[in-house]
């Protein structure tokens, strides 16, 4: 788990997960965790009365569109937002989602415990995406 300068700006936290498909292609899920101190995340944190937020990306799939995604969480669900409407992800990807965000839920449980906590499961909105 990175916890450095390296962690994008209003990141805690930053990780990157190399991952093979059944497609055989390599794909990389990269997330973050905002820093609640920092003004921009903290102001999506209270537009979105969400207790923890961060950001994905999806590169190397050619399903994917490269477009970073704010993720935040609200009570116990997961939701992911775009910035240009919609999500458009690879159906291989968006199935490995609620496993990588596990993953990652343990990776920063030093840091946000509380997401340990959060249903994943991928029910689908206009324009949102819960998990």
């Amino acid at each position: 788990m990175v916890y450095s300068k390296r962690c994008p700006p209003g990141s805690l936290a930053w990780q990157q997960y190399q991952v093979k498909l059944v497609s055989g292609r390599a794909v990389t899920l990269a997330f973050s965790l905002g820093d609640p101190r920092d003004e921009t995340m903290a102001r999506m944190k209270d537009r979105h009365r969400a207790s923890h937020l961060g950001l994905l990306v999806v590169l190397d799939d050619p399903e994917s569109v490269e477009e970073v995604v704010l993720w935040f969480h609200q009570a116990e669900s997961l939701t992911l937002l775009s910035q240009n409407g919609e999500i458009v992800m690879g159906e291989e990807v968006r199935a490995l989602l609620p496993r990588y965000f596990a993953v990652f839920f343990d990776d920063v449980k030093a840091l946000a415990p509380q997401l340990a906590h959060v249903r994943l499961s991928l029910p689908e909105t206009a324009g949102k995406t819960c998990i």
